[in-house]
């Protein structure tokens, strides 16, 4: 135990585990998240991508106990404080959660390539989606690179084509 923390029960680790590093499972020709099994096809006015991500995601400040004051109503509309200690928390979480998906992913389907996302512009987001061939990513390199919505301003992407797997993980994952 690091000096100066309070322990954490081992229930709650294990519940922060199942996001941190959780299940996911093929359904409709879309890998999604466990906790979503059992979600509709993608309906037809939309891609696989486009369905994965929105199913596939999750808020952050949703997940996690956090205190009240980090955000308020605004016109029946949420506001986060983004200088509150635990929307910046919460921010630091879902850059590492982002990249725990990613290298998850990788392990788990080490044949197909996903593209995991964080946003933070409000409740800070972490979603992914599988890239395929016929259809377009969620959010691009290049249309990252020139937006200027506030929601990508500290995005980041993490490609699992661009994660290389331990040999020993590697040669275990295929088999």
């Amino acid at each position: 135990m690091r000096s100066g923390e309070e322990p954490v029960t081992v229930n709650a680790a294990l519940t922060a585990s199942r996001i941190l590093w959780p299940d996911f499972i093929e359904e409709h020709g879309c890998v999604l998240l466990s906790w979503h099994a059992g979600s509709n096809p993608p309906p037809a006015n939309d891609t696989a991508t486009g369905w994965e991500a929105f199913v596939s995601h999750t808020h952050i400040l949703d997940e996690f106990d956090n205190a009240d004051d980090v955000s308020t109503f605004v016109s029946e509309e949420v506001m986060y404080n983004e200088n509150h200690p635990d929307f910046i928390s919460a921010c630091e979480l879902g850059r590492k959660i982002a990249k725990l998906w990613a290298l998850k992913l990788k392990l788990d389907f080490p044949l197909a390539r996903f593209r995991v996302y964080y946003t933070q512009y409000d409740n800070p987001i972490v979603r992914f989606h599988k890239v395929r061939d016929d259809e377009p990513e969620w959010l691009s390199d290049e249309a990252l690179q020139t937006a200027t919505d506030l929601s990508f301003r500290n995005a980041l992407i993490y490609d699992t084509s661009k994660i290389n797997l331990p040999s020993w993980e590697h040669s275990k994952s295929v088999h």
